[in-house]
């Protein structure tokens, strides 16, 4: 039996068509050919019903996430469609290769780590609503919703906090500029500016460790064998990235939803025991992560389409998350919903390393806010989303008002003055 060619689609996730509604996109695809092909960005299978995706993000056998630099056609390019020129570890590992890499991180991850975390990010969420409490206006996005993430992801990493400004926005720009375009090259430098200072800090903490990151992959050893500075220097940048802008982006559209819903808006503020279900179902509506690429290790199929060795696949975990087979009514946001399935933290074993820090963030932070300017409301036309949502769903910036209120952690400049060096129980 001859197997169907999938079809051709006009689909190219960095467009802005696609990112002034990805929602009806998606769930269009899953509905019409949950399976497709698209000739954008050198030509891709793009994959978003539930059952597809779960399927392809199983099999590392045949498809693959490494990422080998330079890239070349035909050769694994990677988890970003197009392919950039940054090779994140270990998220662009293969089996058995990254089970090693992923037990030894797994120390520096875990629920554990993310619990003795909580009392340091209340301190970073307190410190930033106390910068613009008494003026009864903000911007969500630039100084609470950046900046929380990007000071705990430096604090962790095992860099300076002063700049977290500067970084976040390198970070951010990061997210939503396709790679191969000229915006990108001067997204790249300040991206390697972050990253120098991570390779200038390793030698530091060669000689002088302390409980960090950097720190620990200096001392990690993976199949008996401790690993480079080119290394760590790849898995700080899969830190960075994912700790920074997805948890963001999260944050933005936890913001923006609450903003349009009053009553989920009460019912988190009276009840706030419902804020980690909350968080569940704004993971599987809002998923920060769209999609992820993988390239095709031999001829197979995919959905009873065949694919070719070396072609590539774009799998959408927000598409996937919108599956009405497996989430009934998927464009109603219901806290009391079974989001057990969701794949906004990915399927199988490449599952965000990250979550659990990442979850802890988030109901920290949405607690603050609902505590502190329960009535905030966002200026009318001023939010303004990021201008292609191809790997990250986020925003640029988001300009709230709110009552004022008083301040109520310490009074210090930096944050970097509000904590003393991390202990973490590893």
């Amino acid at each position: 039996m001859t197997q169907r060619e999938a079809p051709e689609i006009d689909f190219d996730h960095h467009s802005q068509e696609y990112g002034r509604d990805p929602w009806a996109a998606n769930l269009d695809l899953i509905k019409r050919c949950p399976v497709a092909h698209s000739s954008h960005h050198g030509g891709f299978y793009v994959v978003t019903g539930y059952e597809q995706v779960a399927d392809v993000a199983r099999r590392t056998e045949v498809f693959s996430s490494a990422h080998e630099l330079p890239n070349t056609p035909g050769r694994p390019q990677g988890t970003i469609i197009p392919a950039t020129t940054f090779r994140a570890l270990p998220l662009e590992m293969d089996p058995p290769e990254f089970l090693g890499w992923r037990r030894a991180l797994n120390r520096f991850f875990s629920p554990t780590v993310a619990r003795q975390l909580r009392p340091r990010i209340q301190a970073y969420a307190t410190w930033c609503v106390d910068q613009f409490i008494e003026k009864g206006e903000t911007d969500l996005v630039l100084d609470l919703a950046g900046a929380v993430p990007a000071l705990l992801t430096l604090d962790m990493v095992g860099l300076p906090t002063d700049n977290w400004r500067l970084y976040a926005e390198a970070v951010h720009s990061l997210a939503y500029t396709p790679s191969g375009t000229p915006e990108y090259q001067q997204v790249e430098i300040g991206f390697g500016m972050l990253l120098k200072e991570v390779q200038e800090t390793i030698a530091r903490r060669r000689a002088n460790p302390k409980e960090d990151l950097i720190s620990f992959l200096t001392q990690m050893e993976v199949d008996g064998e401790r690993i480079g500075d080119a290394d760590i220097i790849a898995v700080c940048s899969a830190m960075i990235a994912g700790g920074m802008d997805t948890t963001t982006a999260l944050f933005a559209s936890a913001f923006e939803h609450l903003d349009r819903d009053h009553a989920a808006r009460r019912r988190l503020i009276e009840e706030p025991e419902t804020v980690p279900r909350a968080c569940e179902e704004f993971l599987r509506y809002f998923t920060p992560v769209v999609c992820v690429g993988r390239t095709v290790t031999r001829d197979d199929e995919i959905g009873g389409f065949p694919v070719s060795r070396g072609e590539r696949v774009l799998i959408s975990w927000a598409a996937a998350n919108l599956d009405p087979e497996v989430f009934p009514d998927p464009l109603t946001i219901d806290f009391d919903r079974d989001t057990r399935k969701h794949a906004a933290f990915g399927i199988g074993m490449h599952r965000c390393i990250g979550r659990h820090i990442a979850q802890t963030d988030f109901e920290v932070v949405l607690t603050e806010v609902l505590r502190r300017m329960p009535d905030y409301r966002l200026v009318e036309g001023a939010a303004e989303r990021y201008p292609t949502v191809g790997q990250i769903n986020g925003y640029v910036k988001m300009p709230a008002r709110f009552t004022p209120g008083p301040r109520v952690g310490p009074d210090v400049a930096n944050a970097g003055d509000l904590l003393p060096d991390l202990k973490l129980d590893l």
